[in-house]
């Protein structure tokens, strides 16, 4: 029987049809009786005291229901981030649901209503009267930092809420060492996940304080946990009901906001009465965000390209709280600047500062794409003015193959395919060839260009990391029919997760493609802990979860078949929905019969007559396994573009996209073409167009719609892109397989940034790259 018959294969994702005709699954499509409609009140201003709140106006209003005012609010401060503790030491514990005081930016809630209509309590939220006092505001991290400026937060003086740092080696000589030194300042913006389906929830909160909860979440046990806090109650208290799937999250989706807490206590104030509570696109707008950082970076230089010495600074504009901006800036630093390439001396120094704009959040890559862009943009310049190869100095400094991990020496890079993505990358772009001819082709003001970038060091998970949940579970029941649930806390959150999942359950278990189902109608009180679907994880962790549990499924299925096919169990082997002995293709059973033997009576009824069998065939055959991944082996990545630039007016079109990934091995091939194209769109989006803006006076958004906030469609996207897999058979992973999900968006940026300079050789420090950038760059504006 053939080892891999599910695993490697293209399966079609069960949930496909429903999703996209709008299927029930959603979050945003539960409805319950007697259901409620709230909203939330924000504030207009970036920074003001609260003087005083009258709701009475609104209370009147026909049809509301309650009114939730700051007094009615646990006044609690904790960290909402989902995949650390509420209390995490290396997080800053700075975030309240509602309080009656201070805001501190625009869109912060001052007060809700619930009502009979979501009409209505948008009614109501104008008849609420709120007086402010208004204070200085600042929008500036680097001002933010001076002395004097206005002060968002009293225990982080100048606004600085973490300065994380990393060194070795003597930096000094290190750039003595140097032939050359090459310095820059990268700047990238503020972007929007853009996930379709809008933050939502809908919870019930009775007179005993239980708490039911449906919502858009990235992590059921991380909204148990904070809201359970949020709110001054138990964790079992709270169950959090998993949706078959949500509309996207990319990292969006990864903290209790206030919504949550609001809805639950705007329930209560209801006698139990379920609320429901979705943001606008407008509110999501300015409530969840990639930070913007700026980056210092220095490089010292041999002529051959090898670096001496790296220093950077790092700034981070984390908004009015910190929330995940203490662990983006730590991500940003270790595998954005300081581990993906040796150098024998290195400082970095972040900071996370507050200022008056928006709260920044979870993004795919999560710091990683910033400190891409500057990096591998420095070295696209150092290898232009040096006449160096840009590829062989990529391998010059990267990391080996069989070297320790730079983050945790107790790994190793055992499998690292780097010099291999780049080389196939290379060879299927036509890299030497099309490097030397690119600019003659482009027609009239058209100028053509190629360039590339790599990410060297990523994750498979977050194993190793302070403060930060990483176990998963999950439990595998087979079915009398021959087919199993599977049962996880996993969430899908647009990348196929749940196909990916149950190929690894159905190559463990011997069963074919499409006969194991992830379980629907599921919730915190019934699966084993998972954690969040984020940093490139659930392939690599969950799936290695599943594997154990399949395989403890898989241990009692052939405890039984052996009885019944009178061998043991060590000799039999299972694959396309059978067990047989190994070696003897006339013994064997379908797994159905084996699922109905175990679940039968103790007498059968054969031709022969009634027959006894065992007790020790009898029970339901499943299984069960919780377990933190035994690594976190690191995927790699190559990007190569070619690009079209038009001189007159500006416009960038990406022509041909090619991208090589270490991935251990693709489970499901077309799902991680998904991957890599989605990635790439969000990469290019942020490269070229996307860019969250604000009133610089007021801090109010002007970008809070798909009108005015662009992204890239499919008629942006180039048209043909190439996505290779190279499979190195991770020993850790579930069937060799290590992550994908954030390495497709880290690279796009630089890469477009190199190839724009190949074409027209301006080069841009400054993210979006806009056609006004580029025409100001030509000197054409």
């Amino acid at each position: 029987m053939s080892k891999m018959n599910v695993v490697g294969h293209s399966v079609e994702r069960p949930d496909a049809y429903d999703k996209v005709t709008g299927g029930k699954g959603y979050p945003v499509n539960v409805r319950l009786p007697g259901m409620l409609h709230a909203k939330m009140l924000r504030s207009p201003y970036a920074h003001a005291r609260i003087v005083s709140i009258d709701a009475s106006r609104a209370e009147r209003l026909p049809g509301v229901k309650a009114v939730l005012l700051p007094q009615d609010v646990p006044q609690v401060k904790f960290c909402p981030v989902f995949f650390v503790p509420v209390q995490a030491p290396s997080m800053v514990l700075d975030f309240d649901v509602m309080n009656g005081e201070i805001v501190r930016y625009v869109g912060q809630p001052v007060a809700a209503v619930a009502a009979t209509s979501a009409e209505i309590a948008e009614a109501a939220l104008e008849l609420i009267d709120v007086e402010y006092e208004e204070l200085p505001a600042i929008f500036d991290p680097e001002e933010a930092m001076k002395d004097g400026a206005p002060q968002l937060h009293a225990e982080a003086p100048n606004n600085i809420a973490k300065n994380p740092s990393f060194a070795y080696g003597d930096l000094e000589q290190g750039f003595a060492e140097a032939d050359y030194v090459f310095e820059g300042v990268y700047e990238t913006q503020r972007v929007h996940t853009c996930y379709m389906e809008p933050r939502v929830c809908v919870v019930e909160m009775d007179r005993q304080d239980n708490v039911t909860i449906h919502v858009t979440t990235q992590h059921l046990f991380g909204t148990r946990e904070k809201l359970a806090f949020a709110l001054r109650l138990p964790e079992s208290k709270v169950k959090v009901i998993k949706s078959p799937y949500i509309g996207g999250g990319f990292g969006g989706k990864l903290e209790l906001t206030s919504m949550e807490p609001v809805a639950a206590l705007l329930s209560k104030k209801t006698g139990g009465r379920p609320v429901r509570l979705e943001q606008t696109r407008h509110e999501d707008f300015i409530t969840t965000t990639r930070n913007p950082i700026k980056v210092y970076l220095k490089t010292g230089v041999k002529k051959d390209g090898t670096f001496t010495a790296r220093y950077a600074k790092s700034i981070l504009d984390c908004g009015a709280h910190a929330t995940h901006g203490s662990e983006v800036i730590m991500v940003h630093g270790a595998f954005g600047l300081f581990f993906n390439y040796h150098a024998p001396h290195q400082r970095w120094e972040g900071y996370t500062v507050y200022t008056n704009n928006m709260i920044g959040g979870g993004y795919r890559g999560y710091g990683a794409p910033q400190g891409s862009f500057a990096v591998e943009s420095q070295i696209d310049e150092i290898c232009h003015k040096l006449g160096l190869d840009p590829i062989e100095m990529r391998l010059k400094n990267a990391r080996k193959k069989g070297e320790p991990h730079p983050f945790n020496p107790a790994f190793t890079l055992e499998t690292y395919g780097l010099d291999e993505c780049l080389r196939q990358g290379a060879e299927k772009i036509g890299w030497p060839e099309r490097k030397s001819a690119l600019r003659s082709e482009g027609e009239g003001s058209k100028r053509r260009g190629i360039g590339l970038a790599v990410h060297p060091v990523w994750v498979s998970g977050c194993m190793g990391f302070p403060d930060i949940y990483e176990h998963s579970g999950a439990i595998v029941k087979l079915n009398r029919d021959g087919t199993a649930d599977l049962a996880s806390a996993s969430m899908d959150i647009g990348s196929g997760q749940i196909t990916t999942l149950c190929q690894i359950a159905a190559e463990e278990l011997g069963l074919p493609a499409g006969a194991v189902r992830m379980s629907s109608g599921v919730d915190s009180d019934t699966v084993p802990f998972d954690a969040p679907t984020h940093a490139s994880r659930v392939t690599y962790s969950s799936g290695n979860a599943v594997k154990a549990a399949a395989a403890a499924a898989k241990k009692r299925l052939f405890e039984v078949a052996a009885l019944m096919l009178e061998a043991s169990p060590d000799d039999l082997e299972s694959a396309n929905g059978r067990v047989g002995v190994k070696g003897a293709p006339g013994r064997s059973l379908s797994i159905a019969e084996v699922a109905q033997r175990a679940e039968s009576p103790f007498v059968q009824m054969t031709a022969e007559g009634p027959k006894p069998t065992t007790i020790e065939e009898k029970g339901t055959i499943i299984g069960v396994a919780s377990l933190s991944p035994k690594s976190n082996p690191t995927p790699c990545a190559a990007q190569f573009v070619e690009v079209e630039v038009d001189i007159e007016t500006g416009e960038v079109k990406v022509l041909h996209a090619v991208y090589a990934h270490d991935i251990g091995r693709a489970i499901n091939p077309k799902a991680a073409e998904g991957q890599v194209e989605g990635g790439f769109q969000q990469g290019m989006g942020y490269a070229l167009m996307e860019q969250i803006q604000f009133d610089a006076e007021t801090g109010a958004c002007l970008t809070s719609d798909f009108l005015d906030y662009k992204i890239p469609t499919a008629l942006e996207m180039p048209r043909r892109m190439d996505s290779i897999f190279v499979e190195t058979d991770e020993p850790t992973g579930p069937f060799g397989a290590k992550s994908l999900g954030e390495c497709c968006v880290i690279t796009p940026a630089p890469a477009i940034a190199n190839a724009i300079h190949d074409a027209i050789g301006v080069r841009f420090t400054q993210l979006p790259i806009t056609p006004e950038k580029i025409l100001a760059g030509l000197g054409k504006l």
